[in-house]
Formats: structure tokens, sequence, C-alpha cells
């Protein structure tokens, strides 16, 4: 049984020709093609429509950023917005303290990001892996939040109010129905910071 109010996640597990993909989704199976090329291993949120014919279609594909998440996350977000803290010496002063090796990787990322003037924070709601993101410009403030449940969202404030951004139709419909902000669908939302390894060495 598969909800269909709100995107879903899936993971591709290979390709089996020209266009045709196996897929993960709710734990099973199931053969598709796509229009587009589609990463292997990558996770993407979609949206699931049935046709007449009784053959479920997608639409919408928006890739899953790679990120791990960070259990101190959150807590981190909040004290950045209310001004408690200064965000790169708490990632320096971790990251000399810092003896896990998962959490050292995690933090790298946000100071790579810092490098660029932004905020790159993976947090957990709910049990689920997120990841916040910010960067203030002079005229507004941008922020791209993902969450396993609607996927990518961009938040523009600036003079004029805030104005919220989804590539999928269902995200839009349902937010518009529940924030007094206007929420706009977008489909090439992206996030501000991408990790890259600078070096690869091979022995």
């Amino acid at each position: 049984m598969i909800n269909a109010t709100l995107p879903i996640q899936m993971k591709i597990l290979g390709k089996t020709g020209y266009g045709h993909y196996t897929l993960l989704l709710n734990h099973k199976r199931i053969q598709t093609k796509s229009m587009i090329d589609l990463e292997i291993g990558a996770e993407y949120l979609a949206e699931i429509y049935k046709e007449k014919s009784g053959a479920i279609q997608f639409k919408h594909l928006s890739k899953r950023p790679v990120f791990t998440p960070f259990e101190e996350g959150l807590p981190l977000i909040v004290a950045i917005l209310e001004n408690k803290i200064n965000y790169k010496e708490y990632i320096i002063s971790n990251l000399i303290e810092c003896k896990n090796r998962e959490k050292y990787q995690i933090l790298k990322e946000m100071l790579f990001a810092s490098f660029e003037n932004i905020y790159h924070i993976p947090f957990i709601f709910e049990n689920k892996a997120c990841l916040f993101q910010m960067k203030k410009k002079t005229k507004f403030l941008e922020i791209y939040l993902y969450f396993s449940v609607f996927g990518a969202l961009k938040i523009l404030i600036d003079s004029h109010g805030v104005s919220i951004f989804t590539p999928f139709f269902k995200v839009q419909k349902f937010l518009n129905e529940h924030l007094k902000f206007n929420v706009i669908q977008d489909n090439k939302i992206t996030p501000l910071f991408v990790f890259k390894k600078l070096f690869d060495f091979k022995g």
C-alpha cells in the first residue's frame, strides 16, 4: 500500500536496460522506466500518480542530498538562530577535540561550507535525517531545508516577507493549506553547499 498524499522515497538499485531501472520502494523491488538518467545507488523523492490503466507514474523526481545525520545538529541550529553561539568557533573547537571518525567528517563538511559563508548542519528530527543550510545575503536570507517527508524546501526571507519553494505540487498544496506563507513550486531547487573531496590519492 502506497501513500500518495506526499512524495515517497525510493532508492535506485540498478539499470536493467535503456531507460529501465530497478527501484527499492517500500522495501520492495519494482521495475520502472525513466526519461531522465538516474544515478545508481542514489535516493530520490517523487510524487506518485495512478493512471486509469492502473499503472503507477512517478513525477517530479528530486535527488536526496548526500549527508550524514548529526545528533547535535538541532540544538546547534537553535543556538545559531538565537545568536547564542559562534558557528566557526564551535566547529573548530569540536574538531580539535573530536575522536569519532563520523563526527569528524560532519564537522569537516561544516567547516568547508563556512568558508563559503554557508551554515551547513545535518540534524535529526522525529528520528529522521534532515539537513539545514543557510546563507545571509545583503538584502535577503536564503535557507535550504531537507526533510524526508517533504523533500527539499527553499525559503527566502526579505523585505517583502517569506516565500517557500518546493519541487513538488503535492507539497505545495499541503503547505499552502497549513501555512500563511506563499508556497511556490520550483523544480530547480539545489543545496546551497555540496561537499566535494579535494584530493583523491590512489596507491
